[in-house]
């Protein structure tokens, strides 16, 4: 039987409130009246998961004062009992007058999410919101959603679920800082508490809004014999007015409305509507059918060739190598990003080393070859991580983004897909996760199924760092080569399993011509304080798995290579607990031209990559017993073959475990999820087996 959650859905009038209702519910809605007036009652119902959603649609407010029959029905509403989560609805494009309503809410009913509609709206207008800031502050769920595109749909429901758990949200309800009223409140807490309202209302809301001269709680005060307390909160009252020269329900406000405003200046940024520009010559130029493809290459091209420069001094290293300058290379390399980055790591790894001189040999192993040795050799990528995220957010924020899916839109026709795909495809190579997420705003149905089978071909950083390892191992061209050989393969193979999707689709009668549905907001100038919430976000997500899933996985391959299946310290890695396993898929990459050991070495590495792709340098260092990827592989002895056969399987098999796991939340089809792994473990293995044979054979 499915378990029932009831949700209150309020907000201000005109901000969307009736249309999300309509699509929550599907319009399966009841109409009655609320008891006792006749104001109507709205009521909806949706099957989600193993739950029944049960909508409530409250009377649009403005506030909880009570002033309005409709203020009174929303209020008795939210303390009734009946609502396990409420919804409260804030405007995308009017954040600041819209929100009030929530922070009175708040300090009321703890289980709350705010939902900021009109979203696609709020770009064009010059608005950015990070509702990461808005969640930090308030300390509940914060979803962007919109009507039109069906964006943030789904997270809302799920989120519904999570809040009404307990997993996520606030336990008790806000507690605004109001300076020099809460001595104020606290001894009319003290009054309120010895009377009957006490059972009704939370006790520091019902001081408040006494203080406020709240009409309702008043009258009910006064219908209980009440009369002793509201003489007492009556002189309280007055000695505020005294004190402060207002009234203190204009304080109090002028209070909450401060508090709303910190919120809004860290969290909210604005464009001068009269600095976004129009420029229709650039928008004629980039939306041409044949130069507009062209220019949105060379802009990707162009930002990806300087932040590999500033990271790795790939490409530039090659160029001045080629040109004769091989010192200026070297120099160029080295004191990159990453190779200082790879410096102190190492530095790191003997100081750490020093210091633990005469531990048990155990510990200093785990610290030294499993944490700082494999964990490290992600991190040193770090740099390259948050250049790419600073790239990606100036494309968004600047307008370029949505123009680009434009420009593309004809080419990804001619793959099944529409313009709404250049955003996860963007987005998929920093993280596979929020691409496969972002799919959601595709309108539809069976391009959105086709990009999330796809979407994982494409490679994330994660693979991004397995790609530069590998290609280190290799000298001159051929480390370019590969590199980009990596990324034009992926996406090759990306189109082609694009195109079959679309033949299958054709011959069921599933096919619908993909159509392009997107706000194009006016170019401007990034803000900065945008460009570093999208930054931070994607970094923040990096060092999250590098901090939690990286730093156990890392720990736990260091582990099964120290151990042997009796738990002794092994000898040598190939009698640990982790070679024991790899060696039963070793026999598979034997067409690769790979010996036993090489074998269980590498098929090991790809093990633990399916936890987390960014492990398989980690665990190659640790095996070879070096700090670095590029000498892991020497010292397992890969020809350059094995290793272009070798990074293709890489790119390609499953991304990692988190990218399963949404495709799976997104899909709800364990069927679907099973396809996609079947569909990245063959195509790699293909593509791995055809690449080892055709260079084998011109070299």
């Amino acid at each position: 039987m499915n378990k029932e959650i009831t949700i209150a859905v309020m907000g201000q009038p005109n901000v969307g409130k009736s249309t999300l209702f309509n699509i929550l519910t599907g319009r399966n809605v009841h109409v009655a009246n609320w008891p006792g007036v006749t104001v109507e009652r709205h009521e909806g119902w949706r099957d989600y998961r193993d739950h029944r959603l049960h909508f409530v649609d409250l009377p649009g407010i403005y506030g909880l004062s009570a002033s309005t029959l409709e203020e009174v029905i929303a209020r008795s509403y939210l303390v009734s009992g009946e609502p396990d989560v409420v919804l409260v609805l804030v405007d995308s494009t009017i954040p600041e007058r819209t929100m009030y309503l929530a922070l009175e809410v708040l300090e009321l009913f703890p289980k709350t999410i705010i939902v900021l509609t009109k979203s696609d709206l709020a770009h064009p207008h010059g608005i950015h919101i990070n509702p990461h800031v808005i969640e930090r502050k308030l300390g509940v769920p914060v979803v962007m959603v919109s009507a039109a595109t069906g964006q943030g749909i789904d997270e809302l429901l799920e989120t519904i679920i999570r809040v009404s758990e307990g997993f996520i949200g606030r336990r008790i309800p806000l507690k605004i800082d109001y300076g020099e009223l809460e001595p104020f409140i606290r001894s009319v807490e003290e009054i309120v508490s010895k009377t009957s309202l006490v059972k009704d209302f939370p006790i520091r809301w019902t001081a408040v809004r006494l203080l406020e001269g709240d009409i309702d709680l008043e009258s009910r005060l006064r219908k209980r014999g009440e009369e002793e307390a509201l003489r007492k909160i009556a002189g309280i009252r007055e000695e505020i007015r005294s004190m402060l020269k207002q009234r203190p329900e204009e304080v109090f406000a002028q209070k909450r409305f401060n508090y709303l405003m910190d919120i809004v200046r860290e969290g909210v940024a604005r464009i001068d509507r009269a600095k976004m520009g129009a420029h229709e010559r650039f928008d004629k130029i980039i939306m041409h059918p044949i130069m507009g493809p062209i220019i949105s290459f060379l802009i990707l091209l162009i930002l990806f060739t300087i932040v590999f420069t500033i990271n790795t001094g790939f490409p530039f290293n090659i160029l001045l190598d080629s040109m004769g300058f091989n010192d200026a290379a070297s120099i160029v390399e080295e004191y990159s990003l990453a190779g200082l980055m790879d410096k102190a790591i190492s530095l790191l790894g003997e100081y750490i080393a020093h210091a633990l001189n005469g531990s048990p040999e155990w510990l200093i192993s785990l610290v030294v070859d499993g944490i700082i040795g494999g964990v490290g050799a992600v991190l040193v990528f770090l740099p390259l991580i948050f250049l790419i995220a600073l790239m990606l957010a100036m494309l968004e924020d600047s307008g370029l983004a949505p123009r680009i899916a434009v420009s593309l839109n004809y080419l990804l026709n001619k793959i099944g897909l529409s313009g709404h795909a250049v955003f996860p495809m963007t987005l998929s190579l920093g993280c596979n996760v929020p691409a496969v997420m972002a799919t959601r705003a595709t309108p539809n149905y069976r391009e959105r199924i086709r990009l999330i089978l796809t979407i994982p071909f494409i490679p994330c950083q994660a693979r991004l760092i397995v790609i530069l390892a590998f290609a280190s191992a290799l000298t001159g061209i051929g480390s370019v080569a590969l590199v980009l050989f990596s990324y034009v393969g992926a996406f090759l193979v990306f189109a082609f399993i694009s195109k079959l999707l679309i033949t299958y689709d054709r011959r069921k009668g599933l096919y619908e011509e993909p159509e392009l549905l997107l706000e194009i907001p006016p170019l401007h100038k990034p803000l900065p304080k945008v460009i570093w919430w999208l930054t931070w976000d994607s970094v923040r997500h990096f060092l999250k798995k590098a901090g939690t899933i990286i730093f156990l996985v890392t720990v736990i391959a260091w582990a099964m290579l120290y151990y042997t299946p009796s738990l002794e310290p092994a000898l040598e890695p190939g009698d640990s607990i982790g070679a024991g396993i790899a060696k039963i898929f070793a026999p598979l990459l034997y067409p690769l031209g790979l010996n036993y050991d090489q074998a269980w070495m590498i098929a090991y590495a790809l093990i633990i990559g399916f936890l987390a792709k960014e492990a398989v340098v980690g665990t190659l260092a640790i095996l070879a017993g070096t700090s670095g990827a590029s000498e892991a592989i020497r010292v397992i002895g890969l020809n350059d073959p094995q290793i272009a056969g070798l990074t293709m399987f890489s790119v390609l098999y499953v991304p990692c475990l988190a990218t399963l796991a949404v495709i799976y939340s997104e899909s709800r089809n364990l069927k679907l999820t099973l396809i996609a792994i079947t569909i990245m473990l063959s195509v790699a293995y293909l593509v791995s087996l055809v690449t080892y044979s055709i260079i084998t054979l011109f070299s």
